[in-house]
């Protein structure tokens, strides 16, 4: 086997393993046996949403400093960490402590797997197979997190006699974390570019940061991912509540196979992102969006307001659970949609900070709205607070979209 592809098959076998997260479709459940309400739940997801906005920078520096190889060795670490402190610390301020560690985690694995990836293949002259080897890692990343709901969902349902072991799912998720850091061992480190200047990043920041299509795109992109992550950290909640009417919603296993079968979904339509550019344009899919998640939670808000009624179906209850597949079409296109808009209408020198300031804004604009949103849904109740998040989305979309530069999303040159 060549050192190509020993590199590449060391790196799809990380993939498969970088986020392998069992537990996740049973952390609002494990949090509330442990005396959580919806508003702890709320700052303790927001607290990883923190850590994750002031890590990101720096632990860029410092996979630039030290070498991507070290940064895909401790990203899983810090992530096996932070599940293993919420088994071993179950109070709220170990929730918060194995919220941050998990923030960390993720801030370390945001761009060192992908340089690793371009950079060994920029040795071996093989530049031109970088689309194609992402996308095979990028299905192999979600291929392996739907397989760890599913051993999730095994494992909460037969872990014990009451069929809520959450505690195992956990362990195992950090055991199969503690695996991708055994893998990172192996990768062969690729010689790095020379970092640039602390006073030319500075000036690039500032230059980049004043461009009117930088600053659209960051409003634009607050909206979207406030609209695709509240429903995601609602699932649980949802499906707790609608399983008074549904009980097969409280199982395990039923819900394991619902996130795995959710997350494979999503995968194959980020391919489907240039022909919807080439066949509808892009402003007909940055509207569509976030007004098709907006759609999607009326639609959540409406059934649980019926479920309610003494005569209510059960029928009602399978259609809100239909919308967390529905908001899969726009999770699955986003990045894509993202990269492609970023590569072809905006400079190349700005490129990598938009796509920083994308994130860091994003997440810190998250974090107090998630605050704020599971607060309210614990005062005001599921119903009304979609309803009330459909609403704001709606405007919010409308405002930024009438407000973007005229010309924006035409054409094929780079932005102003």
């Amino acid at each position: 086997m060549s050192p190509l592809d020993r590199q590449l098959r060391l790196l799809r076998a990380y993939a498969l393993v970088t986020y392998p997260f069992a537990c996740v479709p049973f952390l609002f459940l494990f949090f509330r046996h442990h005396g959580m309400g919806e508003g702890d739940y709320g700052e303790i997801v927001s607290a990883y949403y923190l850590a994750m906005f002031t890590a990101e920078v720096p632990t860029g520096v410092l996979a630039d400093r030290f070498g991507r190889k070290r940064m895909l060795l401790l990203g899983p670490l810090l992530l096996a960490a932070g599940f293993g402190t919420l088994v071993l610390a179950p109070t709220y301020g170990g929730f918060l402590t194995g919220e941050v560690l998990l923030g960390l985690g993720h801030a370390v694995l945001s761009g060192p797997p992908t340089v690793m990836l371009y950079e060994t293949l920029r040795e071996h002259g093989q530049e031109h197979r970088y689309l194609a080897e992402e996308s095979r890692i990028a299905a192999l990343r979600m291929l392996g997190t739907g397989t760890a709901f599913l051993l999730g969902g095994a494992c909460a349902r037969w872990g014990n006699a009451t069929r809520d072991a959450y505690a195992v799912s956990i362990v195992l998720t950090s055991c199969l974390c503690v695996v991708a850091a055994a893998i990172a061992l192996g990768v062969h480190e690729p010689p790095a570019n020379a970092p640039i200047r602390p006073r030319d990043f500075l000036r690039h920041v500032r230059r980049d940061l004043a461009r009117p299509a930088v600053a659209w795109l960051l409003a634009y992109w607050v909206v979207l991912f406030t609209l695709l992550r509240y429903p995601f950290h609602n699932y649980q909640p949802y499906l707790a509540a609608a399983g008074r009417q549904e009980p097969l919603l409280l199982d395990p296993l039923f819900v394991g196979v619902l996130f795995a079968a959710m997350n494979l979904a999503a995968a194959p339509l980020s391919s489907l992102v240039p022909r919807l550019v080439a066949t509808v344009g892009r402003r007909v899919l940055f509207w569509g969006m976030p007004l098709l998640l907006c759609v999607s939670l009326l639609v959540m808000a409406g059934e649980r307001h019926a479920s309610g009624a003494a005569d209510a179906s059960t029928r009602l209850v399978w259609l809100g659970v239909a919308m967390f597949f529905v908001q899969q079409v726009p999770f699955g296109m986003h990045w894509a949609l993202l990269y492609e808009f970023v590569n072809h209408r905006i400079g190349a020198s700005v490129r990598t900070t938009v796509l920083s300031a994308l994130s860091l804004g994003t997440r810190c604009c998250y974090a107090a709205c998630n605050v704020a949103l599971f607060h309210a849904q614990e005062r005001n109740g599921l119903a009304a607070t979609l309803a009330v998040v459909a609403g704001l989305g709606i405007a919010a979309t409308c405002a930024v979209m009438w407000l973007r530069p005229r010309g924006l999303l035409r054409g094929t040159g780079p932005a102003a």
